[in-house]
C-alpha cells in the first residue's frame, strides 16, 4: 500500500493547497563606472634621447612617449590600453614641446589637456619619403625635366645642412597642384625654398623684382605667398608662433646676379641659410619637423 502523505489528505478533503511563488530575482547590481586612473607624467632627457615616462599613481609603469618621434612605447602588452588613455588627453605636438622645455628648465610640466572629442580623422602619410621634384617628375616637357633636375641639385646642397642639425622635407603639398619645393627646419629657423632652373641670365633687384630672358618673373612673389601659408599651417598644427622665411634658389647655366637677399644662386644656398643668426632651439627643430612631415598638416586645409 502506498504511504499517504499530508498533501494527499489535503487534496481528498478539498482543502486548498498553497502554491508558493518562486522568489523574485534579485535586482541586477548597478555597475559602477570605474574611476579614471591617475597618471603621473615624468619628462626625461639624456643626450639625444627625450622621453615622457608615464606611471600610475602607485608607481606602476605604463610606458613612455618618445618626444622626438612621437612614438608611444607601452611597458608591456597589458599596459597598451592604459598608455592610450594617458596620451588621449595630450595634444601630441604642443604638449611634447612643453614637456621638453620643462625637462630642461626643471619647471613643473603642465597638466594634461582634457581628452579631445572622437572624430573620424583622415589617415596621413609621411612626407619624409617625398622626392625632390615629385609633383612634376612625370611631365615630359623639357622645362619640367629641367625643373626636376634643379630640385634634385638643391636637395644635394641641402643634404649638407642635414649633417649639421637641419631637417629637410621635399615636395611639401600646399594643394593638389602646388607644392613647396623644399622645407628646411634648423638652427637658423624655418625656410620655404623654391628652386628655379634656367639657361638665361638672372638679375634680381633690391626690391625683389627678378628678370630672366628679358622678362619680369614672379618668383619672389610666389614664394612669399607660399612661405606665409606654410607658416600658418605649421603654427596651427604645432601650436607655436612660427614664421617661415622665403628663399629662391636659382640654377643657371649663365649668370645669377642678385641684390635681393631672398634670391641666391643654388651654389650659395647652404651658406646663405647657415650664416643667419641662430635662434631656433634644437628641441623646436624636432617638434616642427615631426609636424611638417605629416601629410594631414597640409591636406586638412585643402
Amino acid at each position: 500500500m502506498r504511504n499517504r502523505s499530508v498533501s494527499d489528505d489535503l487534496v481528498q478533503k478539498g482543502s486548498p493547497v498553497a502554491v508558493l511563488e518562486p522568489p523574485a530575482p534579485a535586482s541586477e547590481p548597478v555597475a559602477e563606472t570605474p574611476a579614471a586612473p591617475e597618471f603621473v607624467y615624468n619628462p626625461w632627457k639624456l643626450k639625444e634621447l627625450r622621453r615622457l615616462y608615464i606611471n600610475l599613481a602607485d608607481g606602476t609603469k605604463v610606458g613612455y612617449l618618445d618626444l622626438a618621434t612621437l612614438d608611444a612605447v607601452p611597458e608591456s602588452v597589458g599596459t597598451v590600453r592604459m598608455l592610450e588613455l594617458a596620451l588621449a588627453g595630450l595634444s601630441p605636438f604642443a604638449s611634447a614641446r612643453h614637456f621638453i622645455q620643462a625637462a630642461q628648465t626643471g619647471q613643473t610640466p603642465p597638466p594634461p589637456m582634457p581628452a579631445p572629442p572622437v572624430v573620424n580623422a583622415l589617415p596621413w602619410f609621411d612626407l619624409a619619403s617625398n622626392r625632390p621634384g615629385q609633383l612634376i617628375e612625370t611631365q615630359e616637357d623639357a622645362s619640367y625635366r629641367a625643373g626636376v633636375a634643379g630640385e634634385q641639385r638643391t636637395a644635394g646642397v641641402l643634404a649638407g645642412l642635414e649633417r649639421i642639425g637641419y631637417r629637410v622635407l621635399h615636395s611639401v603639398p600646399l594643394s593638389p597642384r602646388k607644392d613647396i619645393d623644399h622645407l628646411v627646419i634648423g638652427p637658423t629657423g624655418l625656410w620655404a625654398i623654391n628652386t628655379k632652373a634656367t639657361t638665361y641670365d638672372v638679375t634680381a633687384r633690391s626690391d625683389g623684382a627678378v628678370y630672366s630672358d628679358g622678362y619680369r618673373q614672379k618668383w619672389v612673389e610666389s614664394i612669399l605667398r607660399d612661405a606665409a601659408v606654410a607658416g600658418e599651417h605649421l603654427s596651427l598644427a604645432a601650436r607655436m608662433d612660427l614664421q617661415c622665411r622665403p628663399l629662391v634658389a636659382v640654377w643657371s647655366t649663365m649668370n645669377v646676379s642678385s641684390l635681393y637677399e631672398g634670391l641666391v644662386a643654388g651654389e650659395a644656398l647652404a651658406g646663405t641659410i647657415a650664416r643667419q643668426p641662430g635662434w631656433f632651439p634644437t628641441e623646436w627643430v624636432d617638434v616642427v619637423y615631426n609636424v611638417g612631415r605629416r601629410s594631414d598638416t597640409w591636406t586638412t586645409h585643402h
